[in-house]
């Protein structure tokens, strides 16, 4: 047999974590081998892609049209037990199963079975605990994004903010925006006209960059741009504007008096020169600034860039999105995606409104273009806000459909995908801010927010409970250091995170998150912080591996590495193998094989052998 796992993408670990330096463990644990535990995580998105695909990286493998009649990238029974089978040989005792409804197949799987249940079942078979793990704030507003003038049904999973269209989210989220993480007030309005636009250059040098180089297009939607022909007085200054880390003097081209159409809040500035002597950089965040008739700036959101029907035809003609994603199961969707002028149209002038970092360099005499929409969005899209009773109950009832289909246990991820540029201003919602009495502070909206979530985490305490189950909860690496590649938190901003609280009152395992983010000091520091908390709470605690760079024939750098650190530490009670996309696949012949390299290291783990 062979074996594959997969994940979100990034940097494979390049040696070992370095040497922990541990405190003395209150518990007296051995840290042998022998006393180590082996879970290993699916998420069947994952599965059903690269067995689609083939594997995780490279080019696609071709499939016929028997192919897709069958389901052929969907495990079917047969396939879920020889992939238990598989685990079991490994010495795996416990599969953690992410359980994600932005997809239709918990809704109906093309094999014509519950997935969920068959699952379980088969974990059970052989001898294997099963979780289910979900992700709260995973609302499904991440991906891609389509343009605004595409449908967007209600009741459906598809939801349309001044971004454009998210077509696959899920659908509580989708139909309900108001009860997703408000954005602070006075930071989201676009209150007046826009009249002026300002290119904002990082220093104050001369530019090449001159009037005759540029030119302006606006839009009501965020696409079909029109060439602007109105008045514009133009001058270019120098000014203070704060860059980090430090106020500096800048060079500003203004375009002043403009007067757009009626309704017109995108805006687009073009660039004739685009070579590679670019001299106008800035930060994303700062390069262009909106404002009004009195000159004050107005908030806006920029665009990542232009995007053709080329860029996004392979999401609309795959043949798997037309199962798993709901969207493309609407009639009206379906009429636009079938006719090549419509969904073209479509795509005239497209300019998408997707995630971006707001501190990275951008030069605008090499990509040739800036453009940006008057306001930002007032709700953070997919990410719910714990202060409302109906979304704490929205996450019950998933735990509720779990715990319904025979796990053994549920296990809670804070982590998810669904982000913003600009998080630190979301989680301000009207409850909050009536709790907060009039404070705007972080301390206490962080305190308020973080105080409901843990209520959530209490609740689903006591649901499991009555089931007479287990819950797991995950501490993430980002709840007590900063990810040490600069990157957006994955979680949510504006919240106190009381790990202590969960750790001491709520949960009944923990699962540490996060090792692809940190130099090796700091993950030893995450691991001692959280070691030694888990211990004094007389609770086990597990480490997630890294699946980022893995395919099924390796490297599997970082896992021999993982390995060494859970064997070595006196705090940690076993691993997690993440995911088994990586190092499961299903051949030609429908049968599921396992990754022989990966198995002899995790085989050697499992068994206790150095």
């Amino acid at each position: 047999m062979t074996t594959t796992l997969s994940g979100l993408g990034g940097v494979v670990l390049a040696g070992p974590f370095g040497t922990l330096v541990q405190m003395e463990n209150p518990l007296g644990k051995s840290g042998k081998n022998s006393s180590k535990k082996l879970f290993a995580t699916t998420d069947i998105f994952d599965n059903i892609l690269i067995n689609h695909r083939g594997s995780r990286y490279g080019k696609p493998v071709e499939r016929t049209a028997e192919y897709y009649e069958n389901n052929r990238c969907f495990m079917d029974r047969k396939q879920l037990d020889e992939l238990h089978r598989f685990l079991a040989s490994l010495g795996v005792t416990r599969h953690q199963w992410i359980v994600d409804t932005i997809w239709s197949i918990y809704d109906s799987y093309p094999h014509g079975f519950d997935l969920l249940e068959e699952a379980a079942i088969s974990a059970h078979k052989f001898g294997i605990e099963f979780y289910a793990e979900i992700k709260p704030f995973e609302g499904g507003a991440f991906g891609v994004l389509l343009p605004s003038t595409m449908p967007c049904p209600t009741g459906t999973g598809a939801y349309r903010d001044l971004r454009g269209i998210f077509p696959n989210m899920r659908r509580f989220e989708a139909q309900n925006p108001t009860l997703c993480l408000e954005r602070k007030p006075g930071t989201f309005e676009c209150s007046e006209t826009v009249s002026t636009i300002r290119l904002i250059k990082l220093d104050d040098r001369p530019t090449r960059v001159k009037a005759e180089h540029l030119s302006i297009y606006s839009s009501a939607t965020n696409n079909h741009f029109e060439p602007y022909h109105g008045p514009v007085v133009f001058r270019e200054t120098v000014e203070k504007r704060f860059r980090f880390p430090y106020w500096k003097r800048c060079r500003v081209l203004h375009f002043e008096n403009l007067k757009f159409p009626q309704g017109h809040k995108y805006f687009l500035v073009k660039c004739s020169l685009t070579d590679g002597n670019g001299d106008f950089s800035n930060e994303k965040g700062n390069i262009i600034e909106l404002a009004g008739m009195d000159g004050n700036q107005l908030p806006h959101t920029l665009s990542t860039g232009p995007v053709s029907f080329e860029n996004h035809e392979g999401f609309y003609t795959s043949k798997i999105n037309g199962v798993i994603i709901p969207y493309f199961q609407l009639p009206e969707v379906k009429a636009e995606i079938d006719d090549r002028g419509k969904i073209e149209e479509h795509y005239r002038d497209y300019y998408a409104f997707g995630d971006y970092t707001t501190k990275e360099i951008v030069t605008l005499d090499e990509v040739g273009y800036v453009a940006a929409a008057c306001g930002k969005p007032k709700y953070l899209a997919g990410q719910l806000h714990p202060v409302y009773p109906e979304v704490r109950q929205y996450w019950l009832e998933l735990i509720q459909y779990c715990l319904d289909r025979g796990v053994d246990g549920i296990n809670i991820r804070t982590a998810n995908h669904t982000q913003s540029p600009e998080p630190w201003d979301y989680g301000y919602n009207e409850p909050v801010m009536t709790e907060a009495q009039g404070k705007m502070d972080f301390v206490t909206i962080s305190r308020i927010n973080g105080n409901y979530y843990t209520r959530f985490l209490q609740e689903a305490h006591q649901l499991v409970k009555r089931h007479g189950k287990s819950l797991t909860i995950h501490l993430e690496t980002e709840l007590i250091i900063p990810d040490d590649r600069g990157k957006v938190s994955s979680l949510p901003w504006n919240f106190e995170w009381q790990w202590p609280v969960w750790v001491n009152e709520i949960a009944d395992e923990l699962e540490i998150r996060g090792s692809y983010g940190f130099r090796p000091w700091n993950f030893s520091r995450a691991i001692d912080i959280y070691g030694t908390a888990a211990n004094a709470a007389g609770k086990p605690i597990v480490l997630q591996g890294d699946f980022h760079g893995m395919s099924f024939d390796g490297p599997f750098d970082s896992v021999e590495e993982e390995l060494k650190v859970v064997n070595s530490s006196s705090f940690l009670d076993g691993y997690v193998f993440y995911e088994t996309a990586n190092i499961t696949r299903v051949n030609d012949e429908g049968e599921l094989e396992g990754s022989p390299e990966a198995a002899g290291l995790l085989k050697q783990y499992s068994s206790g052998k150095k």
